[in-house]
This record gives structure tokens, C-alpha cells and sequence, in this order.
């Protein structure tokens, strides 16, 4: 009995289950959602520099006037030698970022930690200096002429640092102690930044010719350059490492003065300073003190003809050219290029850092003078020295394939164009680029192939 009554239930159930099916209306396949879109990375700020089509140059920035700078000897930049090509794309990258670096004082942003994301907040009147020539080198070989504003407001804001001296209105005196930004190297760097700056008027010649001056006035009777701000001080003394880079900057900027205003007291302080500090160099050789002076003599030797300057500079950079780390030393590739420093008086195996600018540009004025005396023999091994070393400049520059794992905005804004300490030091530091860039741009001016 109660087997029949749930079977007469159950077929209730199906039968109203039967009903119920048939009064539905027809099912349509139900479309899938629509998928989200896959959130792609917003794309970094445009900046002005592009990498370079066939056959182009990178795009220059804006008001570039191209045709009538020394950039357009390098169209089209591919038919260029690759060393050529990293040389031009290196100079402009940085270009773009030292525009974004300055700021409405006229003043650039000192340094940056990427790892971080924090500004270095030390900044120093010379690393200031070196960026405003760097800035001036930059317009005249682009032919910008924000860029040359830029310059201009960057050394005019340095000057306000300067003052004429009360007793000799001729002279230009830096305010700050040398203990805070030593005075001869930033009278020397802001000097240079003047001669350098495309169509400076006679105002600021003249602030420079003061600035010269004032450097005059620390050339002692032997030859040396008092670089201490004590009178009676001995400055090798007070400073020993000082002497490895202000004296050379010191005579390089009274050489850069002679060639807009020639005066007779430029070339004998110089001469005298090249026989001094190369006796210096001969008793305690040291990779800047040969970098420096010998941007001096250099220019001593392409305005006089005088042949002890010429011999200064071979010897100098012979020397150099063996502190260079070379291709066959297969421990790290990444510093083949580079010049092992010197660490409390001991040559070590570390690579160079922000002065490879400066060994650089003497390799490349040694290579220039080689080929006006027809020493082929020089001139083959400086001219491969300063291609590697432009190499090993290029690849500490922050660019598009090693950025990619910061964030857009942040690596197009802060990090593109710029160049990195070392290869051990990811920092960037305003004088690091413009000591490069400085390099960069003698080598393109100088030795760098067209073909």
C-alpha cells in the first residue's frame, strides 16, 4: 500500500515538473561576459629625444635649429660608426634631462637615489658649474636656443656667489670658503662655462675675464697654483688631492680666456704651470692630475706651437692609457674602458666614476695633437683608447632597456639621459652627466668618425 502511494506521488511530481518545462519559453545561449580589458601601463611622458630611425638622427628638442649646429655633420647618424652613434645619442638623451633637471632659480636638481626614489640633498657650487658649461657645450652643438637660456640663467645665478673684489674692480672673487666649494675650481669651471656659451655679450665676457683674474692672482712665481684660501698656507699641504684637479682647471680656464681675449700673462702663467705640474706628475703621477692639465696643454700647444706642451700631453696620456681596463681582462666586461682609480695612493681595480669624463676629453686632445705632428703610431692607440672609453661612458647612462623595471612616469621623468656613478653605483649626481657629456662632445667634436 505504501509502495503505490509514493509511486502515485512521484508521478504527480514528474508530470507537474512536465507542465512546468513546456510553459518556459525556449532557452537562448546566454553570452558569455564580456572579458575586462587587460589594464595596460600608461606610457612614460614623451620626452624630446627618440631613438634614431634608419637613417636619422634622433629627433633633436624643440627649437633645435639642426642645420646650422655641428649636430647635423652626423645626418644620417646610421651611416655613422656605432661608436659615433652612442656618442650623439648620449649627448642628447642628456641634453633632455638636464632641461628637466633645471629649475626656475637656475639651479639644477643636485642628484637622485632610483632605488629610493629620493633626492640627494648634499648639492656643491662646482657640480653646479660643471653642469652650466656642460648646458652652454650642449646648445652649441644643437644649436639650441632654450638650452642656451638655460646656461646663460644657470651661470648667471652662480655669479650672484661672485663679487668684485672691493680693492681691484678687474677681479672677481667667489664668496663662499674653499672649504665649503673650492674657489679656483669653481672660478675656473664658471669661466669656462662662459667662454662656452653661444653668443655671450661683452658683459659677461668681461665677468669672466674677472674670474680669470682672480685665478691669475693665485699663480705663484714658480709655477704653482695657491688652491687654498690661506695666503701663507702651502695648498698641497692643507689639500693634498686637491692638486690632481684644480691647478689643470685653473690653467685650462686662463687658456680658454686667451683664445677670446688674447693677453700675454695667459700663455706665461700657463707655461710656467705646465713645467711645474709636470714635475708633479713625473714624481707622483695620478690619472686626473694628467686629465686636467692636460686640457691646458693642450690648448697651450694649439695657440703657441710650443713643443715641450705637445710632449707634456703624450707623456701624460701614455701613461694614462695603461690605467685603462682593458678587453682582455675578462674578470668583469661591464668596465672594460673604464680606468682603475687610485685609493690612498694605491692603484686599485676599481672602475672609474664621474671623472671618466675628464680622461675622456684628454685622450681625445692627445689624439688631436697627435695627428697635427703625424705620430701615427699615437694616434692609432689614443683613438681606440677614447672609443672604448666613450663606450664604457655610454653604457652608465640610464636609457630605454635599462629602465624598464621602474615605473613609466618615473623613469622618463627622473632617470632617462642621465648618467650613473659607476657601474657598482646606480646614483645620479648632476656632475656625473655633465662631466661626461663634457667628454662626450670633444670626442664627437674631435676624433669621431663620420663614415
Amino acid at each position: 500500500m505504501r509502495l503505490r502511494l509514493f509511486l502515485v506521488v512521484l508521478g504527480i511530481v514528474l508530470v507537474g515538473a512536465a507542465v512546468v518545462a513546456i510553459a518556459q519559453p525556449p532557452m537562448v545561449p546566454t553570452a558569455p561576459p564580456p572579458l575586462l580589458p587587460v589594464t595596460q601601463p600608461s606610457p612614460p611622458p614623451a620626452i624630446a629625444v627618440s631613438p634614431a630611425l634608419p637613417g636619422t638622427l634622433p629627433t633633436p628638442p624643440a627649437q633645435a635649429r639642426v642645420n646650422e649646429s655641428p649636430l647635423s655633420r652626423f645626418e644620417p647618424l646610421a651611416a655613422c660608426p656605432i661608436h659615433t652613434q652612442n656618442a650623439v645619442r648620449g649627448a642628447l638623451l642628456s641634453a633632455n634631462w638636464m632641461t628637466r633637471m633645471n629649475q626656475s632659480h637656475g639651479r639644477f636638481i643636485y642628484g637622485f637615489n632610483p632605488a629610493l626614489r629620493q633626492p640627494l640633498l648634499r648639492d656643491h657650487d662646482l657640480f653646479q658649474a660643471r653642469a652650466a658649461l656642460a648646458m652652454a657645450q650642449l646648445a652649441k652643438f644643437i644649436g639650441d636656443e632654450k638650452q642656451g637660456a638655460i646656461a646663460s640663467q644657470a651661470i648667471l645665478t652662480l655669479l650672484t656667489t661672485t663679487k668684485v673684489d672691493p680693492a681691484d674692480p678687474n677681479c672677481r672673487v667667489p664668496l663662499h670658503s674653499s672649504l665649503v666649494c673650492n674657489r679656483v675650481g669653481f672660478a675656473a669651471t664658471l669661466a669656462m662655462a662662459i667662454y662656452a656659451l653661444p653668443g655671450a655679450d661683452s658683459k659677461l665676457i668681461n665677468d669672466a675675464e674677472q674670474l680669470c683674474e682672480f685665478l691669475h692672482k693665485q699663480c705663484r712665481p714658480d709655477g704653482s697654483v695657491h688652491y687654498t684660501d690661506g695666503a701663507s698656507e702651502s695648498s698641497m699641504d692643507v689639500d693634498p688631492s686637491g692638486v690632481n684637479e684644480y691647478p689643470g682647471l685653473a690653467l685650462s680656464a686662463i687658456m680658454a680666456g686667451n683664445r677670446v681675449r688674447p693677453v700675454a700673462w695667459k700663455t706665461d702663467v700657463t707655461k710656467k704651470g705646465m713645467e711645474f705640474y709636470r714635475s708633479v706628475f713625473q714624481a707622483k703621477p695620478h690619472p686626473l692630475l694628467a686629465a686636467t692639465l692636460t686640457s691646458a696643454s693642450a690648448e697651450l700647444y694649439l695657440q703657441t706651437k710650443w713643443n715641450d706642451a705637445a710632449a707634456a700631453v703624450f707623456e701624460m696620456n701614455d701613461w694614462l692609457c695603461r690605467f685603462q681596463i682593458p678587453n682582455s681582462d675578462p674578470r668583469i666586461p661591464q668596465w672594460v674602458g673604464g680606468f682603475r682609480s687610485i685609493q690612498n695612493g694605491q692603484q686599485t681595480d676599481i672602475p672609474s666614476g664621474p671623472e671618466t669624463g675628464f680622461f675622456l676629453q684628454s685622450l681625445v686632445d692627445a689624439c688631436q695633437l697627435t695627428r697635427l705632428n703625424s705620430d701615427l703610431d699615437r694616434y692609432a692607440k689614443f683613438k681606440a683608447a677614447s672609443m672604448a672609453a666613450t663606450q664604457y661612458l655610454t653604457d652608465l647612462q640610464y636609457v630605454e632597456t635599462n629602465t624598464r623595471h621602474f615605473e613609466n612616469a618615473f623613469r622618463a621623468n627622473m632617470l632617462m639621459g642621465a648618467f650613473h656613478l659607476s657601474p657598482t653605483d646606480g646614483n645620479i649626481r648632476i656632475d656625473a652627466t655633465a662631466t661626461a657629456v663634457t667628454g662626450l662632445l670633444r670626442f664627437l667634436e674631435t676624433v669621431a668618425d663620420r663614415e
